[in-house]
């Protein structure tokens, strides 16, 4: 595993896909508290952050789980 960059970084896409899926849950939520403090408008920029973000890291905690049960390359 040493200096391949593909296996490493699939490598860590596995380890931290939960937290990945953590940080998206957290995010989504303070986004949709901001939404709804503004009466149902996108009205701040960080409201749309944190929603972005929230994908972000939504697709990068199924991209993680993806790894994390692929069997072992032969």
């Amino acid at each position: 595993m040493k200096n391949d960059w593909p296996q490493i970084t699939r490598y860590w896409l596995g380890r931290l896909s939960f937290s990945f899926l953590v940080i998206a849950f957290f995010l989504g939520w303070e986004g949709h508290k901001r939404y709804v403090a503004a009466g149902g408008a996108i009205a701040d920029w960080r409201t749309m952050l944190d929603f972005v973000a929230a994908a972000l890291s939504l697709v990068l905690g199924f991209t993680g789980l993806r790894e994390r049960h692929r069997p072992p390359p032969d």
